[in-house]
């Protein structure tokens, strides 16, 4: 058996929204005993206010979290300044917890104790990790180290924390762990046992123009591609004095590969023809300019949902849904951005319980079998079960 319930409310205050959440919960588990809790909030509630009166009702459990740019589930659909509890509960599958603090100082010291942590709780095989960072660094680093604790069978899937806002320059963000608050931290829940799952990932955005080679790049500033400033590239295609918006990502391909995942511009200096990215991209990666119309961003949603479908093992139905969808997506789809949940329970049918944020970029595999990427402007599809 494996059961998720949801709570959702957007109430003014923050006791009386938390109580609402767990009472909520607790009668969707009809009795079921919780084992652990994915904790979403908008960043200007009071998230002290919050963890605590979770803790106090549900002592027991495994609870992670973070900011959110904006919530969605299936008890109220999609929300602004909202808070949102999944609570899971199984009698087979074990789900565990860890962190690590001060997680850019030194990520892989920072990945094996939050896996120490959350293996130490459980005798079964790990199946999938959650996580919840604060994605403020150097994300490669963080998922090459959650693929070195892990093993390469063991995806991992999520959403980074958000902050106040997208061009926010302190990217200041916080994550929630039992009754703590923390901030530069990465929280992982760890499923173990006989899990059934599948994800699916897509954005929408559709390459344009030729490929490109990244020649010379420190990070996520991509000084040259082709040998000529990165400006130059998205200005051969689309126009002298054109400038990198998010609308217009760049699509990074994996080697030998036509998928991709996106890199959303952030800022370019005119002077230098550099352009920096939300992310990493590798020298001698190739990458090509991408466009989206709205309805194709939510042909990316429904892209994403039927692999999902698609995949789930044995053609059964999921028992719970996780969404991680990009603030990015919220920002360029405005007053139309709640179509995403809309075609999320259109696509799972009113049975299967939602529940999902908008993150600071989304955290999963590109196929099955693959490392973990971080995505920009991106939506991930996690679908639940047991055998």
């Amino acid at each position: 058996m494996f059961r998720m319930a949801v709570g959702h409310s957007d109430d003014i205050d923050a006791d009386i929204a938390a109580r609402a959440i767990v009472d909520r919960c607790l009668e969707g588990l009809a009795g079921v005993e919780p084992k652990a809790g994915l904790l979403f909030s908008a960043w200007e509630t009071d998230h002290e206010a919050v963890v605590r009166c979770v803790r106090e009702r549900l002592p027991g459990i495994e609870l992670i979290g973070s900011t959110s740019s904006a919530e969605m589930s299936s008890e109220m659909g999609y929300q602004e300044d909202s808070i949102t509890l999944a609570l899971f509960a199984s009698d087979n599958v074990d789900i565990t917890s860890g962190i690590a603090t001060h997680l850019w100082d030194d990520v892989p010291a920072a990945v094996h104790a939050a896996v120490e942590q959350a293996r130490a709780k459980t005798d079964k095989v790990p199946k999938l990790c959650v996580i919840t960072p604060s994605a403020g660094g150097d994300m490669r680093a963080l998922l090459d180290a959650l693929r070195h604790e892990l093993g390469p069978d063991v995806p991992v899937i999520g959403g980074g924390a958000s902050p106040r806002s997208n061009r926010h320059p302190t990217r200041e963000s916080w994550q929630f762990y039992g009754d703590r608050v923390v901030r530069d931290s990465i929280p992982i829940l760890l499923l173990s046992g006989p899990l059934t799952y599948s994800f699916g990932t897509d954005a929408g955005w559709r390459p344009i123009g030729p490929k490109g080679r990244v020649t010379d790049v420190s990070g996520g500033v991509v000084r040259q591609i082709d040998g000529k400033p990165a400006l130059s590239f998205y200005e051969r295609y689309l126009g002298e004095g054109f400038e990198p918006a998010f609308a217009t990502p760049l699509a990074v391909f994996d080697e030998g590969s036509e998928r991709f995942y996106l890199r959303a511009p952030v800022h370019h200096d005119p002077d230098t023809g550099a352009i920096t990215v939300s992310g990493d991209v590798q020298e001698g990666a190739q990458v090509q300019l991408t466009t989206a119309a709205t309805d194709e961003i939510f042909d990316g949603t429904r892209s994403a949902l039927t692999q999902a479908i698609d995949q789930f093992p044995g053609g059964g139905k999921p028992e719970a849904a996780l969404i991680f969808s990009c603030a990015i997506r919220k920002y360029l789809l405005g007053t139309r951005t709640g179509t995403e949940y809309d075609i999320t329970q259109e696509m799972l049918g009113g049975g299967v319980p939602v529940c999902g944020f908008y993150s600071f970029g989304e955290i999963a595999p590109l196929d099955e079998g693959g490392e973990a990427r971080y995505h920009n402007e991106t939506m991930v599809a996690l679908l639940l079960g047991t055998s």
